[in-house]
């Protein structure tokens, strides 16, 4: 039995973004698992949420909790392996015996840093990169995409990261006349493309948009409805700010009502220039939609032959997938079937198991 740290932020943090909601799901494990060790969960504040009596917690409200009070924590807890999910490894935490792992989502910023507002690029490359690279003993990928890019562009030994595949929370299932929900909430009414995610270059939201203006061509009471925060330092996503026919923002979206979006939506279409994983894709599949993906990074990890992968460069091959949903029914229920059946898959029983086995080829014990 280890003495194991987790930065536990995310479990209760609102309004999360993808990173975030796949650390949420990596705490939801722990919970599953504590058992197996002694975890100790670490906040910025007191949680909100009941813990288990064997969870111990501390939290601290102020300034420097991260880059100084969590190597406190360390040594004074006697932790052997801290996880952190956000990518970021204080400074410090190399000055304690704790072994760092991280969980890396992606590292598409390698190839171009333009795809990170402009904000956060001085974090990712003084902050993140030298996390990854030499602050952490071993790195988490949620892909088998992601865990390639960690070896061959990061140049990370391969013995030093582990695959733990994300999975689809039970909430996402069909749901029976979501259509109707979706129209008292929302106000949205005859069928309509989704996307969900935080809008940005690599999510290709503006060919997605090129695309469906052809598709609103001869479908012209069709929509595309996109949920998430848009990034507005971009031309492509000031489009989404500014408003274009048939093109519906909703902002933020709580949890509880994507099933009914997924649910409701003609097919979900997110044709990336490149994903770490994609957890809007399995959620999307769960709930029974057809869906339309782009054939670059993880996409074709998680999507398989039950969608229809895209070339995201070819704007008339996005258009033409959008299409061919809209104009047939049984290409829309066979789709439908096959992501409910690809998305068991992922499930939280496997991503369990080889996130313990992570935890023990960090620990030096695999």
């Amino acid at each position: 039995m280890a003495r194991i740290a987790v930065d536990a932020r995310p479990l209760v943090k609102g309004g999360r973004t993808g990173v975030e909601n796949v650390s949420h799901q990596f705490l939801n494990l722990i919970l599953r698992a504590r058992l197996e060790h002694q975890w100790y969960f670490y906040f910025a504040e007191p949680p909100s949420i009941d813990l288990p009596p064997e969870i111990r917690w501390r939290s601290y409200r102020g300034k420097g909790w991260l880059r100084l009070v969590v190597p406190i924590w360390l040594l004074v807890d006697r932790i052997q392996l801290v996880h952190f999910g956000i990518a970021y490894v204080p400074p410090l935490a190399r000055f304690t015996p704790s072994k760092v792992a991280v969980t890396a989502c992606d590292v598409m910023w390698l190839d171009d840093i333009s795809i990170i507002d402009p904000p956060s690029r001085k974090f990712i490359l003084k902050g993140v990169l030298p996390s990854l690279k030499y602050r952490s003993d071993h790195l988490i990928a949620i892909s088998k995409a992601t865990k390639s890019d960690l070896i061959c562009k990061l140049g990370v030994p391969s013995e030093r990261v582990s695959l733990v595949y994300p999975y689809v929370p039970e909430r996402f299932k069909p749901i029976q006349n979501a259509g109707d929900a979706v129209r008292q909430l929302y106000g949205i009414d005859g069928r309509f493309f989704l996307f969900v995610g935080v809008a940005k270059p690599n999510k290709n939201i503006g060919r997605l948009l090129d695309a469906f203006s052809l598709v609103r061509a001869s479908h012209p009471d069709t929509k595309l409805v996109i949920a998430g925060f848009v990034m507005p330092f971009w031309e492509e996503t000031q489009r989404i700010l500014r408003g274009e026919p048939n093109v519906i923002w909703l902002r933020y979206v709580p949890d509880d009502h994507l099933p009914l979006l997924y649910s409701a939506c003609v097919a979900f279409v997110s044709p990336a220039l490149n994903e770490g994983f994609g957890l809007p894709l399995l959620e999307a599949m769960a709930c029974g939609a057809p869906v339309i993906a782009g054939n670059a990074g993880a996409q074709p990890e998680v999507v398989g032959d039950a969608g229809l992968l895209v070339d995201p460069f070819d704007v008339d091959g996005i258009a033409d997938a959008m299409k061919a949903i809209l104009g047939d029914a049984s290409l829309r229920s066979r789709m439908s079937a096959g992501s409910i059946e690809r998305s068991h898959m992922f499930n939280a029983e496997r991503s369990l198991e080889q996130l313990l086995l992570a935890y023990e080829r960090a620990l030096g014990k695999g």
